[in-house]
């Protein structure tokens, strides 16, 4: 039987407040720091509340920067089949990009037998604005 939680909010309510609220990628020992005074002690905990987002698709992971972002879609509950990421190679600045007609070529791949992995993250290595 599991013990009842001290936190004052579900974990994972807690990240995905943290990472709206930095606005930038995260890495799960950045937000453990932050998140320790609410009562988030140990790496597990924050590492299982962001499956649960990425799972719902309110998070998405930059394996490039082995962090994380809160996904910039309006809406709550939403879920979507793919996300386009940029990241800064410079700057590590990550921006997600909405655009239906890139989508959709990446979707049209089902036509040719090719399937993408449920919650798919395209990662894009970009030099950014601010940088160039």
């Amino acid at each position: 039987m599991s013990r009842p939680s001290t936190l004052p909010k579900p974990a994972e309510e807690l990240v995905l407040k943290e990472l709206r609220r930095h606005g930038k990628a995260m890495g799960a020992y950045a937000l453990l720091k932050i998140l320790k005074p609410m009562g988030i002690s140990a790496p597990p905990i924050i590492y299982r509340a962001l499956q649960k987002l990425i799972d719902r698709g309110e998070v998405h992971k930059i394996r490039e920067l082995n962090a994380y972002i809160a996904c910039n879609c309006d809406g709550h509950g939403h879920q979507h089949s793919l996300s386009l990421l940029t990241v800064c190679s410079q700057c590590a600045t990550v921006s997600e990009i909405h655009n239906h007609a890139i989508m959709d070529q990446f979707e049209a791949l089902r036509g040719q037998g090719i399937v993408l992995a449920e919650h798919a993250v395209i990662e894009l290595p970009v030099i950014c604005e601010q940088c160039r």
